[in-house]
């Protein structure tokens, strides 16, 4: 089964995880890691649904004010992020899922659910994102240029893409596909936050993740393909005093079995980045990580964003005096 996720926000599409044939993806291509050792992917998806310690109901939490300035933060994020460029570390690893059955069907037979199997790698990049025209609905696209040492031959098939742009749920044009409320005050890296629990509103069509996979009639056609919304709820740690993302986490609102998903989980940090030369501070995605349990395989896929600078365009006109014949 060939499988390919998809995020959309405001109806454009970016791609979260990709190209799963029989729950397997070849690492051809990529190198392995050979840098110094960092600590090794666990599959440690966030849990939406556990309760949160030491949350406070004081001081009171008003909802429509925090979605007022939290959509305010996000219509700045779309102009931040297209007019930033940065490096972006990826690392992917896979193992086998808990639900995986060996060759005698009994669960847990072969590699140790839990613990990364051959299938990992590191590559690094430089990153852009793209928003298109400001006279057009937002069509988010992400570049890749893939650095020195990075070879991308099957950068498609696994690379998280729209993970830093989750926080484009509290958009304005966005916010009404779920229902949210408020659950309290914490301290997010010292940071007051309003915790913000929101879960896809009943009646509307998910727009924010979906899942393309293999057609029932791909033997006839098989570039056929068939996208499957996904439902997902989540928490969002917003700045009390600025209404930034802080932090975001979503899981699926339910599994779908009819195409072998168990979960698919997301976690984004997000921290103010100074330019120094435009003298401006913006927030900006720090670190993403993503957490899928598809067709006997756990995939996870990680982010980390550094050296950020802000690029613009400028034209002058230079009027010379004419030369003498």
């Amino acid at each position: 089964m060939k499988s390919r996720f998809f995020a959309l926000v405001c109806c454009s599409t970016l791609v979260l995880l990709q190209n799963l044939a029989a729950g397997r993806i070849l690492s051809a291509g990529f190198p392995q890691e050979n840098e110094k050792k960092r600590d090794a992917l666990r599959w440690d998806p966030p849990q939406v649904g556990a309760p949160i310690r030491s949350l406070s109901a004081t001081p009171p939490c008003s909802l429509p004010d925090v979605l007022e300035m939290a959509g305010q933060r996000a219509e700045e994020l779309v102009d931040h992020l297209q007019n930033f460029i940065a490096h972006e570390q990826i690392r992917y690893g896979q193992m086998a899922s808990l639900n995986m059955a060996g060759p005698t069907g009994i669960t847990g037979i072969g590699p140790i659910p839990g613990q990364p199997e051959e299938v990992s790698f590191t590559g690094k990049f430089d990153y852009i994102v793209d928003f298109g025209k400001r006279s057009e609905p937002l069509h988010v696209q992400e570049h890749r240029t893939p650095l020195k040492g990075t070879v991308d031959a099957n950068l498609d098939a696994i690379v998280g893409k729209g993970l830093p742009v989750l926080a484009l749920i509290f958009h304005p044009s966005m916010q009404g596909d779920y229902e949210m409320s408020c659950e309290g005050f914490r301290l997010w890296k010292k940071e007051p936050a309003r915790v913000v629990y929101f879960s896809q509103r009943k009646g509307k069509r998910p727009r924010t993740v979906t899942m393309e996979t293999a057609s029932e009639l791909a033997l006839h056609d098989p570039n056929r393909r068939e996208i499957r919304p996904l439902r997902l709820k989540g928490r969002a740690w917003i700045g009390a005093n600025s209404g930034q993302v802080l932090h975001l986490e979503t899981n699926l609102l339910e599994k779908v079995p009819l195409i072998e998903l168990e979960e698919s989980a997301f976690s984004v940090d997000y921290a103010p980045v100074k330019f120094q030369a435009q003298n401006v501070e913006v927030w900006l995605p720090e670190f993403a990580i993503g957490y899928t349990d598809y067709a006997g395989r756990r995939m996870i896929v990680e982010h980390t964003f550094s050296d950020f600078q802000l690029f613009s365009v400028q034209t002058q006109d230079v009027i010379e005096k004419p030369k003498e014949p």
